[in-house]
């Protein structure tokens, strides 16, 4: 009797594996439902019927973190060589839907050409404090976007896309559970190797400092204090544009020698804290 009932108990797998187990079949049911149907994109659906399915379970799993409505996120996803992301207008709805925010993403848009820069602003819920984030076509062609013709076709609308990306990502990060949006990938394939990207970056950034220098300005009373600082404001103001730990070290790396002691150290603190941010 009692071997009988050791038998019977060892045959009959824990209720959490047996729950298991069903969850995923369901799963498997409906991704095979969705695979199936001409709604599906045929990024998801290429590669024949059981890459699809592949594609629509892990659409699934994903919606189900999400909380999202499965079609949505399915509708959503786009594949850009082998790299997935959601449309930024995906991302956006979600965060205006979040209630981080009070009301919408707003934008302000100055100047035109490549002089042009798009600020993406909210309104914070919790303490009614204006957020915001400008992406300009400096920056653009500094990180080697441009490369994308998107960005000369459609350049106010892409800078919009960028700048609630950014918005989004600093201030509302849980909202899209750190997956990039499509016009992300879509910018890094353009821009080629991100060490490239880097380098252009660091001696872009450099340049553009010395354009914006007022002429005939006299450098012999600031000297290298005011080089420093600089040097320093223009460093912050493109640190939130990186999105990897690499990238923050890089960039780090890059502006260190430029600073004084006292800059060094607060470039330490800022790098530190956006690393921070990228991790959380």
């Amino acid at each position: 009797m009692m071997a009988t009932q050791l038998a019977t108990t060892e045959q009959t797998p824990p209720a959490n594996v047996s729950a298991a187990q069903t969850h995923f079949q369901l799963m498997q049911r409906k991704a095979q439902l969705f695979a199936n149907s001409p709604l599906i994109p045929e990024t998801l659906r290429a590669g024949g019927p059981q890459q699809a399915l592949a594609n629509c379970y892990i659409g699934l799993t994903i919606a189900e973190a999400m909380n999202e409505n499965p079609l949505t996120v399915l509708q959503n996803i786009h594949v850009v060589k082998g790299k997935a992301g959601f449309s930024a207008q995906f991302m956006i709805a979600r965060a205006n839907a979040s209630g981080i925010f009070k009301g919408r993403i707003g934008w302000r848009e100055k100047g035109q050409g490549d002089t042009l820069s798009i600020t993406a602003y909210a309104i914070l819920a919790d303490t009614g404090e204006e957020i915001s984030f400008t992406a300009d076509m400096a920056m653009a062609k500094a990180e080697g976007w441009t490369s994308n013709p998107k960005y000369k076709s459609m350049g106010p609308l892409m800078l919009r896309y960028r700048s609630a990306t950014f918005l989004v990502r600093l201030y509302a990060p849980d909202v899209m559970f750190g997956y990039q949006t499509a016009e992300e990938v879509d910018d890094v394939v353009a821009a080629g190797s991100p060490v490239a990207v880097q380098a252009v970056t660091a001696q872009a950034l450099l340049e553009q400092a010395r354009e914006d220098e007022p002429e005939g300005r006299d450098d012999t009373d600031q000297g290298e204090a005011r080089t420093s600082t600089d040097a320093l404001a223009e460093a912050k103001r493109f640190l939130p544009t990186k999105v990897t730990r690499t990238a923050v070290e890089s960039l780090r790396a890059d502006w260190l020698p430029r600073l004084d002691p006292q800059d060094q150290e607060e470039w330490d603190i800022a790098c530190a804290e956006r690393i921070q941010e990228i991790l959380a």
